[in-house]
């Protein structure tokens, strides 16, 4: 891969949806413009028939005659006020059927292009357990003939390692791009070819336990389709009671400016992932004696498919990415806010790492949160949210590397929207090197993410300037930083 890349900015103030937006903008001008002079048109016109004209003929007919001809050009001829009218509202009209022609494009393009992806995901999910037999059939004859085994040897052919597998995966990061766009589909291709291999009962038993939600070509329902099934074997169940209660002792101060907000994000991100089950809240004071608030969550730490003591876990994970209602770690989040004191109208910031980020979209687009508290800004790291229905009053920026797979589980880009900017940056081999091997563990890690925070800060891009403007209100000296245990209760 090489020594990586600088970042790269789409959406935001620069996006092509902003572009769009300022056409619309431009349109509304010109109407206006149009109707001024369609006035002013009519105005002048008038003037031909009023007393002041007519009695001015009597005395001076020839130069009354000439400035009336004047006032008619000018009110209705081919350069007058009203032709330039109608072209600027035709002007306007064809500005507005443009953009509408653009966005229409733009949709059909996105639904095609998931449209094939689970087109294609389906049909290599029907075709995998075959393909896996014949693998496994010629794994074994070659491990069986020791002649075919030493030709293999002699022409320099190696049997393929796990390190091998990550190490081509991050060098071609469009590979791990196409496999998470087509997991949801290829999934449910393998289930119903091995379910088929039962005959109608398998298929109608999947699609029950299922809840009927497979097949599905809706992402949402994909999920919901998987949590049915984990279920019946009391996995992945989004369940429990836990409280949450400050933890003793001062957890420190931060300053926080324009020049590193970004990257101090993603140092407090580290900090709030030291102890399992604990959220950050950071209270930044304003000059007119108010405060806002920046809401700190860590990323996936149990992996556990059965929910335990800790609901920073894989359960979160999947529930969160079937979108279907609140979480149970949401609502731990939220009683750690209102532990922390932060008040309806009090601006909020949530940023996140990993899952950490997809609970801060979760939040930002849940309406009874917002109604609740004032969430105008998200920051995320690594995170898989495109598919959130975030409000356009919500900042969004979301940090992702091209190699790391976490940010691609939802199978979509982010929208580019004028609230939504995404920052892209290649990582070197070096910082995607763990252990030895290059892997999606390494680019999905917050030091890393760190490091492309300070690019960030860096960057003098308008986009970001613009980002910075707009959260202006979340920088400041001596913010201070409290910190949330979760705990299970009993």
């Amino acid at each position: 891969m090489g020594d990586g890349g600088g970042i790269e900015v789409s959406g935001g103030a620069g996006g092509v949806t902003a572009h769009y937006d300022d056409m619309l903008s431009y349109a509304d001008v010109l109407d206006t413009a149009g109707d001024g002079l369609r006035t002013a048109s009519g105005r002048v016109g008038g003037l031909i028939t009023s007393g002041d004209i007519a009695q001015a003929v009597v005395l001076c007919p020839v130069e009354v005659a000439q400035a009336e001809g004047a006032m008619v050009a000018a009110a209705t001829g081919s350069s007058g006020a009203l032709w330039a009218g109608g072209e600027l509202e035709v002007t306007a009209r064809y500005l507005r059927t443009s953009v509408s022609a653009y966005r229409l494009v733009d949709e059909k393009l996105a639904q095609l292009e998931e449209l094939g992806a689970d087109a294609a995901g389906f049909a290599l999910g029907v075709a995998l357990p075959g393909l896996a037999l014949l693998g496994g059939a010629g794994y074994l004859a070659v491990k069986s003939n020791p002649l075919l085994q030493a030709l293999l040897d002699a022409a320099g052919v190696e049997e393929p390692t796990l390190a091998d597998l990550q190490e081509t995966l991050y060098d071609n990061p469009w590979l791990l791009e196409a496999l998470t766009r087509m997991a949801p589909s290829l999934i449910q291709g393998t289930s119903f070819t091995l379910a088929g291999l039962l005959g109608p009962a398998g298929t109608a038993a999947l699609i029950a336990a299922s809840g009927g939600n497979w097949p599905s070509t809706d992402y949402p329902s994909a999920i919901a389709g998987l949590l049915s099934i984990a279920g019946l074997a009391g996995m992945l169940e989004d369940t429990g009671e836990f409280t949450v209660d400050r933890v003793p002792g001062d957890a420190g101060q931060v300053d926080i400016t324009q020049e590193n907000i970004v990257a101090s994000i993603f140092r407090g991100q580290s900090e709030a992932s030291n102890e399992p089950g604990q959220v950050q809240v950071i209270e930044v004071p304003q000059p007119d004696g108010s405060s806002s608030y920046i809401v700190q969550i860590p990323g996936t730490q149990e992996w556990d498919p059965a929910r335990g003591d800790n609901p920073i876990d894989l359960t979160t994970n999947v529930n969160l990415m079937a979108m279907q209602g609140s979480t149970v770690m949401e609502q731990q989040v939220a009683d750690a806010m209102e532990a922390a004191g932060i008040k309806k109208g009090d601006p909020v910031m949530m940023t996140g790492h990993s899952q950490g980020g997809i609970t801060a979209a979760a939040m930002a687009s849940d309406p009874d949160i917002q109604a609740r508290y004032s969430i105008t800004s998200i920051v995320t790291g690594g995170s898989p949210i495109g598919r959130f229905d975030i409000p356009d009053g919500v900042s969004v920026l979301s940090l992702e590397h091209d190699q790391d797979v976490v940010p691609m589980l939802d199978g979509v880009e982010n929208p580019d929207r004028p609230n939504w900017v995404t920052v892209n940056r290649e990582l070197s081999d070096a910082e995607g090197t763990d252990e030895g091997v290059r892997g999606a563990g390494a680019a999905h890690s917050v030091p890393n993410y760190t490091k492309t925070g300070t690019e960030v800060d860096a960057s003098s891009s308008a986009t970001l300037e613009q980002w910075r403007e707009d959260n202006a209100q979340f920088m400041g000296e001596d913010a201070e930083i409290t910190r949330y245990q979760i705990s299970p209760v009993g």
